[in-house]
Order: structure tokens, then sequence, then C-alpha cells
């Protein structure tokens, strides 16, 4: 019963958008002049997903004419003074702002939709060079495609988290479409092996940041200098609260630095690591700006990854120790606490660098210290209970077998 109850609602539903396709000239007609034309030419392809026929709209919404004009095609299209046809890049913002503009008119599909999009837009380097006569810059097309628009929490669609890199390589990327703006072609390569991309595309986590969480969605703008702090420290909170509280802040404010950037990169950002501060080496990040013979930023540097190093050993010797001892049968849970502890207090120690003040280090690195020792000691009592239990039951089992030995003489000689 119920399987034909369903089988039912989807026969009337399907009879509902069949009426609404039916009672639409654009959309008959276009697929008739789509089977003459080949693959790459059709415009109707994917037109039964688009958002807009699925809740409602009609070709007519964003080209004109007059979609109850089956047999006249002038009707239809050219006797009409809002008929648009191909919509132009250079018209499409206004276009879709008729709609996505417009509060009251959005409110019937969500309540929470933003209606700024082409005012930001403007504001955009796209929308900026674009009102300088530039068509081959990105318009609302270029990312969220033509016929088939999906919605943006759609994961087919290419302005999903998960596509967005690929979707804007498809101009930034391509050496052709920019030429003349001096600005590289292989951020995605870049960004492919950075740790970033990895989370993104290979694990999927749509928490990572893509090119819109830094650059910007429809108000898409490079980063400047003075801004590049803030945009990381969307989602790395307590770098930027240290960094900016720091001197090294306004020093780099003051020589044009771009701050994060310019030790971490930008596109090809990779894990950082203690290696960054081993002065002398080739990985040390500080000498692209110091100075290394007697310079303060490398004495600093080897201070602060002694304090680092010093914990990192503590941990990783009392969490060895504790499995150990939790190998061989030790009652350890309670030591955990300390181990937990310890590792926060080195991931906050890793990220008090940013202070770029000793001192501040070394306070942030003090309650892992403690709380390493503390497991290391626990640790070493466990194992040598277990060392001592071992030897207990060594003895007692060697006077067991003394007495077994004497008593069976003693039979023997009854």
């Amino acid at each position: 019963m119920k399987t034909r109850i369903v089988l039912l609602g989807i026969f009337c539903l399907s009879l509902g958008y069949g009426d609404v396709v039916r009672k639409d000239a654009c959309y008959t007609c276009h697929q008739v002049v789509d089977e003459d034309r080949d693959d790459d030419a059709k415009i109707m392809t994917h037109i039964d997903q688009d958002i807009h026929l699925q809740v409602g709209l009609s070709c007519a919404d964003c080209h004109g004419g007059d979609p109850t004009a089956f047999d006249d095609p002038d009707a239809a299209m050219w006797d009409n003074d809002d008929f648009l046809g191909a919509i132009e890049r250079g018209d499409q913002p206004e276009v879709c702002g008729k709609c996505h503009s417009d509060p009251q008119f959005m409110r019937q599909y969500t309540a929470s939709v933003r209606t700024d999009e082409v005012q930001q837009y403007w504001t955009s380097q796209h929308g900026k060079l674009l009102q300088q006569g530039d068509e081959h810059v990105a318009v609302c097309t270029s990312c969220h495609g033509v016929h088939g628009i999906l919605k943006k929490d759609d994961p087919r669609s290419p302005v999903y988290a998960t596509h967005v890199p690929e979707t804007c390589n498809r101009c930034h990327g391509d050496a052709d479409t920019m030429a003349g703006y001096g600005i590289p072609t292989d951020q995605y390569q870049q960004y492919k092996t950075s740790v970033h991309g990895k989370a993104l595309l290979e694990n999927n986590d749509i928490g990572a940041p893509a090119c819109n969480d830094c650059h910007g969605n429809h108000g898409a703008m490079p980063p400047n200098v003075v801004t590049i702090a803030d945009i990381c420290g969307t989602c790395h909170v307590n770098n930027r609260q240290l960094f900016v509280s720091s001197h090294l802040n306004y020093d780099m404010l003051n020589v044009g630095a771009k701050q994060c950037i310019e030790c971490h990169g930008n596109h090809g950002i990779q894990p950082p690591s203690e290696e960054l501060l081993h002065a002398g080496t080739k990985t040390f990040v500080c000498q692209s700006c110091h100075d290394l013979h007697g310079e303060k930023a490398a004495v600093l540097a080897t201070q602060m990854d002694s304090v680092i190093d010093s914990l990192k050993r503590n941990y990783d010797q009392a969490r060895a120790l504790i499995s150990t001892a939790e190998q061989k049968g030790m009652e350890v849970s309670d030591l955990y606490e300390f181990l937990d502890e310890a590792h926060r207090s080195l991931m906050q120690t890793r990220t008090s660098i940013h202070s770029f003040n000793i001192q501040t280090v070394r306070e942030t690195a003090g309650p892992g210290m403690k709380a390493s020792t503390n497991a290391l000691e626990g640790a070493r009592r466990s194992l040598q209970e277990y060392d001592r239990r071992r030897w207990s039951l060594f003895f007692m089992t060697l006077a067991a077998s003394f007495l077994v030995v004497i008593l069976i003489l003693k039979i023997r000689n009854m």
C-alpha cells in the first residue's frame, strides 16, 4: 500500500512538472533545436536540474520574451521589448540582480539568503574591470554555470567547497586568459600540494579554506598587506592575536611586508615544523629577512626552538614509557590526563612563537613541562612496580618450588 502511494505521488509530481514545461514555449522549442546540435553546443542538456526551473521560474524570467507563444517565433522573441536573448557578459550582474538583489522576492525561497551579491561584485577586481569594459573577467555564469545552475550546497555545484579551486582555476590557471594581468597561473597546482588543499581535496574537509575563504566570493579581491593577518586569523585566531600584539606586526607593516605570507607562503602553504626555527640551515625561515651574523632573530629562534624541543622530547618519552607500562598490564589511565595536558601545551607553545617573545614561549611551555614530567615519573613508577611484582612472583615461585621438592623428598623417605 505504501509503495503504491509513493509511486502515485511521484507520478503526480511528474505530471505537474511536465505541465509546467509544456506551458513554456522556450523550453519546448529549444529541446527540438538541441536535437540537431553537437553535444558541446546543446544548451538544454542540464536544464531539468536547474534550481530556477525547479522553483517555478521560466526561461522568460531571465531572457524575456513570451513563453506562451508556441507557434510564432517572432511573437515568442523578437516582438517583445523585454526580450534579451543570449545575455551579454557585461549585462549579467544586473540581469541576475533583478531577483538576487530583491530581498522581498528572494525571501520566497529562503529566509537566510543574501541579497548584496551584485553590490559586492562591483567592488571586486572582477567587477571593477568589467565596468572598465574588460569582458574577459569572471561574471555570474563563469562560476555558477548557465543552464543547469545548482544550489551552492549541492555537491555537484561548481561553487561547492570542494570544487571552488578547480572552478577558479578554469580562468586563473589558463595562461591565455590571464595574459596581460601580470599574475601567475600556477596557484591551483601549488594549492593542491598545500596543507589546506590536501585537507579539502583529498580528505573532503569542507572546513578547510578554498580560494573564496581568503579572497572572498562575489567581492573577490587580492588580500593587501594590512588585511593578510586578519584573513588568516579568521581560522588561526590565537596566532593572529599573538602576532598583532607583537613588535613584528608593526615592523612588517612599516616596510610593506606581507605578514603571515612572508613565513608561511600563500597558495602552497606546507605544515609548519620546528625546522623553520633551525638557524644556520636552509629551512630557517627568518633568514629571508634577517642577516644571521650575530642577529637577534637567530638567537631568538634558537631559544624558541630549544623550548619546544625540550617539551616535545619530554612528551615523546613520557608517551613511550606509558605505552610500555600499559602493554605490561599496568594501570596507567590516570597518566593519560598528564599526557593530554602536555600535548595541549605543546600545541599552544608552538602557537606562542607568533608572539616573538621568548618569555611568552617559556611561560606557555611551563604547564606542559610540568605535566610531561608528572607523566614521565608516573610511568617510571609503574614500570618499577611491574619489576617489583615480577621479582616477587619469581621468588614466590622459587619458594613454592622448593617446598614442593622438600615435600616430595619427605614422602619418599616415609
